[in-house]
């Protein structure tokens, strides 16, 4: 007489495919394009993930295969902006050809930093509550370090460009960028601001104190 075995075998799992992966992607992808306008909308501490289900049309478990908790949306939501602003970056910093000057390198540059009032509320939000919240103070340091690393070397490029070099490390020069362009650009400058022409100044006046004109003969 035989026995059946205590536990059955277990099936082998599916691999996933590219149709799956796609898919997956995409449910991602609209569940941050929604957590940005409820955030936007409603401020972090309103927020919640049956809000964001909602809004994107999904149940919560197809949250939970994708984040763990709204703090690693928010994270995610970071890394996307992070992204695209060295997507721009790359696209339209000079790279070739004569120095273009110290005021074309400007206008690159604030053409490539758009200020998005969306993303500015949940930004500013954001950076509240890691006043308060270690965890949220780490994701907002990580998202920021690493987007410097990756701006830093760019914006030096760019300045050679220009007919100018660094003065201070890579770091420190976007560094000083990132904190010009976002106090003109915080929610209540970007309201009633002084407008484009002081942050051409800002800036014009944060990579002159940052770097010096090149040798006549390095040119």
């Amino acid at each position: 007489m035989t026995t059946a075995p205590a536990h059955p075998p277990a099936h082998p799992a599916r691999p996933r495919g590219p149709r799956t992966t796609r898919r997956r992607e995409q449910t991602r992808t609209r569940l941050l394009a929604a957590a940005l306008e409820l955030l936007a909308e409603q401020g972090l501490a309103r927020s919640s993930v049956e809000g964001v289900c909602e809004r994107a049309g999904f149940t919560r478990g197809a949250f939970y295969s994708n984040f763990a908790s709204m703090d690693e949306v928010v994270a995610a939501l970071f890394a996307q902006q992070a992204g695209r602003v060295l997507g721009h970056v790359r696209a339209r910093l000079p790279r070739t050809g004569e120095p273009t000057g110290l005021p074309d390198l400007v206008a690159r540059v604030l053409d490539l930093l758009p200020v998005d009032r969306q993303w500015l509320a949940v930004r500013a939000e954001f950076s509240a509550q890691a006043l308060r919240n270690p965890a949220a103070a780490q994701v907002l340091t990580t998202a920021r370090e690493e987007l410097l690393t990756q701006l830093g070397p760019l914006l030096a490029e760019g300045l050679t460009r220009a007919g100018r070099t660094a003065t201070a490390p890579a770091t420190e020069v976007a560094r000083a960028v990132l904190a010009a362009h976002e106090g003109a650009t915080a929610p209540g400058a970007a309201a009633g601001g002084p407008g484009r022409g002081f942050e051409v100044r800002l800036l014009t006046a944060v990579l002159e104190a940052f770097s010096a004109p090149l040798p006549a003969g390095a040119r």
